[in-house]
């Protein structure tokens, strides 16, 4: 073991890491990422609203105009959706499921790993670029985005390319007029993606990398490595055809939306309730690095020790300046500060290659015990998910969930065998006993949970039924997006149990009512006394508004649509 693991620190061909260790990196990653992507139904609200916006690109053929059903979606640039029109070809194009919708997560989950672990090699040595690879690959906010059909890890990737090209410009790069086609064109298309993906919020911190960096230095001179002029007519080309295009067809109706109410409406109030105080992404730093979080102390460490290297300032101000923007906004979620985690994990590779010498005295044990002590109860939670929620929902605990508690019993285990002595083979050990963890709990576990997942089970239920080749369907009482990707587009959200009521009415043949029981009444009375026959009862959970649902589903007494016989 002792050989392999020396193996893996050994330089490549080019000085980075060798083949060995970026398969170790990229391994474990893909691993890690990909249980779950097909098998967890569409997520809401977010996720949701994406994948059928995508969807209903493919179905309309309108690429430019961003729609959910027939409301317009401007708080997001078109970048995310052409990805997942690209990625759902292969999977059926407007028939795909969910997880081709996720792909462009999942590829660019794996992309910033990559360029983590490339960056943290050139940097400092094929160790460090080793350990933030693997932390990276193993965080759990990003297992969350690289299984999200949303925009951040898609945005992380693209924006990483814009950070390890400045990195290079300012740090490894002697020339002072660098070639336009090379790290500055790198930098500026990166910079142009990561718009088209996302608006400004990447470009943010890149600049404030660059601003950071510069008046550190205090030499203006480093600007002209990037090639301000080139550059920026490079990244326009990238994203302002499209933002013409759909601020002409929309009659600007796209940047009104989009800058105010997305941009600058979540930085003075919490936007759609996402508030959280001064602190908390730092708070959540043990949740969100997981396990690579138990390292935090010996990162602290590192960056203090070697704060006069100009390799650290740059991470430093890579993350400090954006983070205290981040913590300053009213609107806060927990991936708001994923840009950052690259440069977290270079640290954190620094550290621990460096422990024995950071871990001098007790003051420095503290600090890291402390920290590491921390990840490790989130260690016993984060095990304990599947299981806490099949028996909060009532459910039988399954076999997974139980499996999934085990991993993160021997998860723990290796974290604190970490703590007592820190150092790249024991973090070898605590990667596989995370890996298991996320290969059972995403993989089987959590979508066994089966109220969690209400529109997919109502769907699934839907088809069983005969009779029509076509529903025409309708909710009451729960209107969440995923209603809309699991059904059809057509799918009335219904705003009340009368409204569901009115719809039903009109499709005597092939309608179909899905009821809660909070709109029971409202539904009844809408009827006007017409009968109805009800086909299926589904018990299941809102997650987004935190209460339980018990859906039933109607029909008029003479539609055509049956049960089909036992």
């Amino acid at each position: 073991m002792t050989g392999f693991v020396s193996s893996l620190t050994e330089p490549g061909q080019s000085g980075g890491l060798s083949r060995r260790a970026w398969i170790v990196v990229m391994l474990l990653a893909v691993i890690a990422h990909f249980p779950g992507l097909f098998s967890i139904p569409a997520m809401d609200r977010d996720e949701a609203r994406y994948a059928q916006a995508s969807r209903q690109m493919m179905e309309t053929g309108d690429f430019v105009d961003i729609r959910f059903q027939g409301d317009p979606r401007h708080v997001k640039p078109s970048g995310i959706y052409w990805l997942q029109v690209i990625t759902t070809q292969p999977f059926g194009g407007d028939d795909a499921p969910i997880g081709a919708h996720r792909l462009p997560s999942f590829f660019g989950s794996l992309i910033a790993v990559a360029l983590t672990a490339f960056l943290g090699a050139r940097l400092f040595s094929p160790s460090v670029g080793l350990v933030a690879g693997i932390v990276m690959g193993l965080g759990l906010a990003m297992q969350i985005e690289a299984r999200t059909a949303k925009t951040d890890a898609a945005l992380l990737a693209a924006g990483m390319f814009a950070q390890v090209a400045l990195a290079m410009l300012m740090l490894k790069v002697q020339d002072a007029k660098p070639k336009f086609w090379g790290w500055p064109a790198v930098f500026w298309a990166g910079t142009g993606a990561a718009i088209a993906i996302k608006g400004p919020i990447f470009f943010m911190v890149t600049a404030l990398t660059l601003i950071g960096f510069v008046a550190l230095k205090r030499d203006l001179k480093l600007l002209l490595k990037i090639k301000p002029l080139p550059g920026l007519l490079l990244a326009l080309a990238i994203f302002l055809p499209w933002l013409i295009a759909i601020n002409i067809q929309t009659d600007w109706g796209f940047f009104q939306e989009a800058v105010g109410h997305a941009l600058f409406g979540k930085v003075g109030v919490a936007d759609d309730s996402h508030g959280g105080p001064f602190g908390y992404h730092t708070l959540l730093m043990p949740v969100t690095l997981w396990p690579a979080s138990a390292l935090l102390g010996l990162a602290g460490l590192a960056a203090w020790a070697r704060r006069g290297e100009t390799a650290v300032q740059f991470l430093l101000v890579w993350i400090l300046p954006s983070w205290l923007v981040f913590e300053l906004i009213q609107t806060k979620l927990p991936h708001y500060v994923s840009p950052m985690f690259p440069a977290i994990a270079i640290l954190i590779g620094l550290g621990l290659v460096n422990a024995k010498a950071l871990l001098s005295g007790w003051k420095q044990w503290t600090l890291f015990g402390v920290i590491a002590a921390l990840a490790i109860v989130v260690g016993a939670l984060v095990g304990l998910v599947p299981w806490i929620g099949q028996i909060e929902f009532g459910e039988p605990v399954s076999l997974a969930s139980k499996l999934t508690a085990v991993m993160g019993a021997l998860a723990v285990i290796s974290l604190i065998w970490l703590a007592f002595k820190p150092d790249l083979t024991r973090l070898l050990a605590v990667s596989v006993a995370s890996v298991a963890v996320y290969v059972v709990a995403f993989g089987v576990a959590i979508p066994g949970v089966h109220k969690l997942w209400p529109s997919y089970n109502a769907a699934r239920i839907a088809e069983t039924f005969t009779g029509c080749e076509t529903l025409d369907v309708a909710t009451a009482g729960y209107r969440e997006p995923s209603n809309v990707f699991n059904f059809s587009t057509d799918v009335l959200l219904g705003r009340d149990g009368a409204e569901t009521a009115t719809f039903l009415l009109a499709h005597p043949q092939c309608g179909l009512a899905i009821v809660d029981q909070s709109e029971q009444a409202g539904f009844e009375a809408g009827l006007g006394g017409a009968s109805v026959r009800q086909l299926a009862e589904l018990e299941g959970y809102n997650a987004v508004k935190g209460r339980e649902l018990t859906l039933r589903f109607y029909t008029l007494e003479n539609s055509a649509l049956q049960v089909p016989a036992q």
